[in-house]
């Protein structure tokens, strides 16, 4: 199987219950609070306070270590 599908694999499992609205899924928000993202005035965000712009803003920032953070899982993984 390609790497680029058990990636997404991956992250669709992450995000299951919450596929739709990604940021309200309590591990990606666990995830994104550990990179340190900020509001407006600099402060760093907890995991309660992300919403819809804070996770967007992650994945535009962040997109690298998110892609190297699913190639890693999808490694760990192997399904049939």
């Amino acid at each position: 199987m390609l790497t680029w599908l058990r990636m997404a694999r991956v992250a669709v499992r992450l995000a299951w219950p919450d596929l739709v609205t990604p940021w309200r899924s309590p591990l990606l928000r666990w995830r994104v609070e550990t990179y340190g993202v900020t509001d407006a005035t600099g402060r760093l965000l907890h995991a309660d306070s992300i919403g819809p712009r804070q996770f967007v803003q992650f994945l535009r920032l962040r997109h690298r270590a998110l892609r190297r953070f699913l190639r890693w899982a999808a490694d760990l993984h192997r399904w049939p």
